[in-house]
């Protein structure tokens, strides 16, 4: 049986407690992207109000007062919950079939993907619980284009279990070199048209993948040379081979 998505609220104090962590400018400093720049974006009113060195709880109280009451707005309101599970109802099965084509592997019996509707600067997802974070009040072509994107690496890492038996929880996540493999992939797995049909969205990886290069091409061009001459599974263990020859210079790209 094909898997479902379940569209369920993200609970406002865990959408807090995880805001503190996108919010503390620190952070940002430590890791690929600037979290922090994205959460002022998402929530403007929160620039000048929060400063490196604040604890956790000072920053927590900047966003209850701030953001809570942004957050409870859409919490009270079930529309966007049902309009999401509408909109995917309508491709759920024919994405999932195509995602298993696509990495030439069945999705697991009884899994259940979950993805909780909040307010965060980015969509976390969590592999091991097959659950994603997807914000209020996005349209029906970012509605599919996130959900594709993470559902991909759903699959994809089912795909890097059976490749990598004795595999670890740890490459499924930043910093491990899996991980960056895993983003990279994207681009190769869904930036086709058997995925474009879906959405007017880009479907594709972080810019940096098409702007480094080894050996003279873009990391981008190599992963698609690998998925469209070799089996999916030949194209990711030779796609591991190369990041990990030039993990210093991919891990410099975010």
């Amino acid at each position: 049986m094909l898997p479902k998505v379940v569209f369920e609220k993200l609970d406002i104090d865990e959408n807090l407690d995880n805001l503190v962590w996108y919010a503390r400018p620190e952070n940002s400093a430590n890791s690929p992207l600037n979290f922090y720049e994205f959460t002022l974006e998402l929530f403007p009113e929160l620039k000048g109000k929060i400063k490196e060195g604040m604890t956790y709880q000072e920053i927590y109280l900047v966003l209850d007062k701030e953001v809570r009451p942004i957050l409870e707005n859409f919490y009270n309101n079930n529309e966007d919950i049902e309009r999401y599970a509408s909109i995917w109802e309508e491709v759920n099965d024919s994405v999932m079939l195509a995602l298993e084509k696509r990495l030439d592997i069945k999705w697991p019996k009884d899994i259940k993907i979950i993805c909780r509707v909040g307010l965060l600067p980015v969509c976390p997802r969590d592999i091991e619980n097959t659950t994603f974070v997807l914000n209020y009040g996005v349209d029906r072509d970012k509605l599919i284009a996130i959900s594709i994107h993470e559902i991909c690496h759903f699959i994809y890492f089912e795909k890097w279990k059976e490749i990598n038996p004795n595999y670890t929880s740890e490459e499924f996540d930043n910093p491990h070199i899996a991980w960056y493999l895993s983003e990279a992939m994207i681009d190769p797995l869904i930036n086709n048209e058997e995925f474009k049909k879906y959405t007017k969205e880009e479907m594709s990886s972080y810019s940096v993948f098409y702007e480094t290069y080894i050996e003279g091409k873009s990391i981008i061009e190599i992963l698609r040379e690998y998925v469209n001459n070799y089996s999916i599974d030949e194209a990711i263990k030779k796609g591991y081979e190369l990041f990990k020859k030039y993990e210093s210079v991919i891990k410099k790209t975010l």
